[in-house]
């Protein structure tokens, strides 16, 4: 009897130890006990930290991360798990708080507005409110429910939260016609604006922007991506609304070349805006609405990757390997890289150069190209890559940090912070 006994509790231990594990359920209410940062830099005095969000699959990637003060916050995407927010101590990566939404397991667009600590991160009709003092998930709002259909993009002016919406009542629910706005603090909803469709176009808003004019009234600019599915036609407005007045300052009509146009914010600089097409660039009045100068780059593409405006330059990252920088006040060419490397995600100015993601040599990147060169003289390459086969930067996007020169960025095995070079 004894034996059996023995036997039994061996048995029991060996089932025990090669047994199968779930995941480990997600921190909502700290104390918790969160995966531990990993600092085993191997060698890369680099990384200020990093920590691996699925060590199960060793495979995740995040939203583009947002800062606040000391608190950074991360994503978590992976295939079959929820999206799930990620707050952290952006100087020593220790886990502050995590939060996701248990009625919805879909991934998160990612598309986000922040005012001040407060954030709003969509997923195309679910919108989260998040604050960023004190890492807390404060609200949720579903458009489904008060009758619209969202668009993964969303923008914000001071405390206002902008979302392009489709009207559940209109037959047709493919694109956006009326801009709403949510109040940050009191969640208050309004409807804005909304222009009929045409025919057998239907309207989509994208690229929001605002202006003060000179009577200090706020003007709101943004364009309209129309499409007829039935005739394959498109065609691009772009409109300035006078929010104090409730009118129409001035649209431009069907002005690309293409007909088609990206979806990343307008720029605006004192009283001219900026506007990225599929493979233009443009530059108008604000007052007016009238051309101050455009360019065309035949057989380029500027949808993966937003413009930046710094140091005079306004610059575009095409889908090949080209960067360009024209003038602000002519358009005319100051430089191109014709090396740049092709980008899937944001470009980030700070301190002299533009920071973006791309390839080189089979890996995801981080470079940096000095904005009054072109010329680049930073890449960092995933350090990771021996350990783990798929570690790679790009489709997460960056983040950098004014105060620790850090960025932030991920691997798609980790979450990291990593020291820049002077």
């Amino acid at each position: 009897m004894i034996r059996i006994i023995r036997l039994l509790i061996l048995i029991q231990l060996v089932f025990g130890f090669f047994a199968c594990h779930p995941d480990p359920p997600d921190c909502i209410n700290p104390p918790c006990n969160p995966n531990p940062v990993d600092t085993s830099k191997k060698g890369d005095t680099n990384i200020v930290w990093q920590y691996n969000a699925d060590t199960l699959r060793n495979s995740c990637i995040s939203m583009t991360p947002i800062l606040y003060k000391n608190t950074v916050l991360f994503s978590r995407r992976g295939t079959d798990i929820a999206d799930v927010f990620l707050m952290f101590d952006k100087k020593n990566g220790a886990l502050l708080n995590t939060y996701f939404d248990p009625t919805s397991q879909n991934w998160k667009s990612g598309a986000r507005y922040q005012y001040n600590n407060v954030c709003a991160i969509t997923d195309w009709y679910e919108i989260y409110f998040l604050d960023l003092s004190t890492n807390q998930f404060l609200h949720k709002i579903n458009l489904r429910n008060l009758g619209y259909e969202g668009l993964p993009r969303i923008g914000g002016n001071e405390e206002w939260l902008y979302v392009p919406v489709q009207q559940n009542s209109n037959p047709r629910k493919d694109y956006a016609n009326t801009w709403i706005r949510i109040n940050m603090i009191n969640y208050k909803i309004e409807e804005i604006l909304t222009i009929e469709d045409k025919g057998s176009f239907e309207a989509g808003f994208e690229s929001l922007a605002f202006w003060k004019n000179t009577k200090g009234e706020q003007i709101m600019f943004f364009q309209n991506r129309q499409y007829d599915f039935k005739n394959r036609e498109r065609r691009i407005d772009l409109y300035a609304y006078n929010m104090a007045l409730g009118k129409m300052e001035w649209r431009v009509d069907s002005f690309t070349i293409t007909g088609n146009t990206s979806v990343f914010p307008i720029i605006v600089n004192e009283d001219r805006l900026y506007f990225q097409g599929s493979n233009e660039a443009f530059c108008f009045s604000c007052h007016d609405g009238s051309l101050i100068w455009n360019r065309y780059f035949p057989g380029e593409g500027f949808f993966r990757a937003n413009a930046i405006l710094a140091e005079g330059k306004y610059i575009l990252k095409s889908e090949s390997d080209q960067m360009f920088a024209m003038d602000e006040y002519t358009g005319k060419e100051v430089w191109v890289n014709e090396n740049a490397g092709s980008s899937q995600s944001n470009m980030v100015y700070h301190k002299g150069y533009v920071y973006y993601e791309t390839d080189q040599d089979g890996l995801g990147v981080i470079r940096r190209i000095r904005v009054s060169s072109g010329q680049y003289d930073w890449t960092y390459f995933p350090s990771n890559y021996p350990r783990y086969s798929n570690a790679s930067f790009g489709l997460s996007g960056i983040a950098i940090d004014p105060e620790t020169d850090y960025l932030y960025s991920n691997d798609r095995i980790f979450h990291m912070c990593i020291k820049l070079p002077k």
